[in-house]
């Protein structure tokens, strides 16, 4: 019988400046993604902690397309 065991996503470990040819952040996805929604919820800690919690459940390329559409300056 197969185990189905769900991973997070191997982005949120690899660092922005390596996975995006636009970032020059040395910080790894999943911080830069943290600090992101830091600044847009005023720096509460338990809000930020919940909405990181979907990127877990997500794959690579969803990760991808939040950091594309929201970090990329």
């Amino acid at each position: 019988m197969a185990v189905n065991i769900q991973t997070e996503p191997e982005l949120l470990n690899l660092r922005m400046s390596e996975e995006f040819d636009w970032s020059d952040d040395k910080d790894i996805v999943r911080d830069a993604i943290w600090n992101h929604i830091m600044e847009a919820n005023n720096r509460d800690t338990i809000k930020t902690e919940e909405a990181m919690k979907p990127f877990l459940d997500m794959t690579d390329d969803q990760v991808r397309d939040y950091v594309e559409k929201n970090l990329k300056k």
